[in-house]
């Protein structure tokens, strides 16, 4: 099979007509709930999907699709000219779980991660965004990093101790009978489908249930509620893309 040379190629990467229908439904949503905040993103998202304007809201799944496009592509391409092997790294924050999604800082979650990074000897580049996702069971939004971290000889020795320093930080989950896993390295593998992840730029509802199968609790990501979706997505507008963008001693990949 011919390698992959652009996100767009990805059998899974949603296309331009999957991002219209996403923006319908989110504008069908916002109209219904109603409001006048609700109402003018609502019409914002309209403009962009007849493309009388590009309004560059977060809250916009084809604006995040043009730009996942770009990021990712050029990702890719800077990742695949480097010697280094790299990691995707995802950082769950259990200790500021929250209930209240207008209360929470994320420039102050970011500035944290920046300091647990420092502390625990990392170098960089290390780039990648924030997201949250509503966690039904216990009623509260979990907030997490998704990273690209180069997996070099410091950064080896300060993944241990930055999982030493979490185990101890951040020993209990925010569900009962589940064990805290703050932080998780993967290898890079599949640059395109892995860093595509990183920038999906969603918010879910984290649904849990007993698989019949294997009789474990197990999860699954679903669209949230009506009322909870025009809220977050409002609140996504208002945040901006620039606010989920996460970077940690970036510099042009070489």
């Amino acid at each position: 099979m011919k390698p992959y040379t652009s996100l767009d190629q990805l059998p899974k990467f949603e296309s331009i007509n999957d991002a219209l229908d996403e923006n319908e439904i989110r504008i069908s949503t916002l109209r219904y709930i109603g409001g006048k905040d609700y109402d003018e993103l609502a019409n914002r998202l309209w403009e962009c999907n007849k493309g009388e304007l590009i309004c560059n809201s977060l809250a916009c799944k084809l604006c995040n699709r043009n730009y996942r496009l770009a990021r990712v592509n050029t990702l890719v391409e800077k990742v695949l000219n480097t010697k280094n092997s790299w990691w995707i790294v995802t950082f769950i924050d259990y200790e500021r779980a929250f209930t209240d999604l207008d209360t929470f800082d994320v420039r102050k979650s970011k500035d944290r991660l920046r300091k647990i990074l420092e502390r625990s000897g990392f170098e960089g580049p290390i780039v990648g965004s924030f997201e949250i996702d509503f966690h039904e069971s216990c009623g509260l939004w979990l907030p997490h990093f998704h990273l690209l971290c180069p997996s070099t000889i410091k950064n080896k020795q300060a993944k241990e101790v930055l999982k030493e320093k979490l185990h101890k930080q951040q020993s209990h989950h925010i569900k009962k009978g589940r064990k805290a896993r703050p932080v998780k390295f993967q290898k890079l593998q599949n640059p395109y489908e892995q860093i595509s992840y990183i920038y999906k730029l969603v918010f879910n509802l984290v649904h849990d249930y007993e698989s019949c199968r294997t009789n474990t609790l197990r999860t699954r990501k679903l669209r949230l509620p009506d009322s909870m979706l025009c809220w977050s997505l409002c609140w996504m507008d208002r945040l901006g893309r620039r606010g989920v963008l996460f970077s940690f001693k970036e510099r042009v990949i070489e």
